[in-house]
């Protein structure tokens, strides 16, 4: 083979590498390449200049993505308080909760909610096909144990399905508020299939209850009080 012809294929490889590396990962452009004429010998320090140019692009390309992917990691949804809204069943006045939000908390005043289970949902927002772990929730049972005693009886996370209209539960704590003062309510998943726990935004919305249930005879004032939720969830 002749120097001319050398020359003219080690140009067209050198192209069409530059080409194939470089342009879908456009996070580090290839830079400094010496452009080889047609008929002019190729030297073998300016070859190698133009793959060690491109060696460094696609390396700085590959870090880049390793960066990425490290930071998608597992994670969770946390709510405050103030991310609640009371939830009703009747459109009739009376059965109101009169929920209020104060300070870090939020909560049912009691004088008004006699009787009957109080709710207060809020909207969750996942990130696509992450697969739901866990659920928790800082409540504060000030009044546990005397014969006023109330207590949060169900965390629920709800999935609508948009096309439907189906509501289902998929994740929830079962147990109750059972001390006096402040602590953690943990969940279990609710579903027979664990498809059902991964993420589908393009179909389903999802929503999280708090609800809580009162003996006959209640204190009126801020003595049930929900400071927060958290839901956790895993990336494929």
């Amino acid at each position: 083979m002749s120097i001319s012809r050398m020359a003219v294929t080690l140009t067209g490889s050198l192209a069409l590498l530059s080409l194939t590396l470089a342009a879908p990962l456009s996070a580090a452009e290839v830079s400094g390449l010496t452009t080889f004429v047609p008929n002019t010998p190729a030297l073998a320090e300016e070859v190698n200049g133009n793959f060690d140019s491109v060696k460094s692009a696609v390396d700085d390309n590959d870090q880049r993505i390793t960066d990425l992917e490290a930071k998608v990691v597992d994670g969770a949804v946390s709510l405050s308080a103030f991310a609640f809204s009371e939830w009703t069943a009747s459109t009739n006045p009376s059965s109101a909760c009169q929920m209020a939000r104060l300070v870090t908390y939020a909560y049912f005043d009691l004088f008004w909610a006699k009787s009957v289970g109080c709710k207060m949902t809020a909207p969750l927002h996942f990130p696509q096909g992450a697969t739901v772990t866990g659920m928790s929730c800082l409540v504060d049972d000030s009044i546990y144990g005397t014969t006023e005693d109330t207590f949060f009886s169900n965390v629920s996370l709800r999935r609508l399905d948009l096309t439907t209209a189906d509501l289902d539960v998929i994740y929830h704590i079962p147990q109750s508020s059972t001390n006096a003062g402040r602590q953690t309510m943990t969940g279990t998943a609710n579903t027979p299939t664990a498809t059902d726990l991964v993420i589908d935004n393009t179909q389903f919305a999802y929503t999280l209850m708090v609800s809580a249930d009162f003996a006959g005879d209640v204190a009126a004032g801020n003595n049930l009080l929900l400071h927060g939720c958290k839901v956790e969830y895993s990336m494929p």
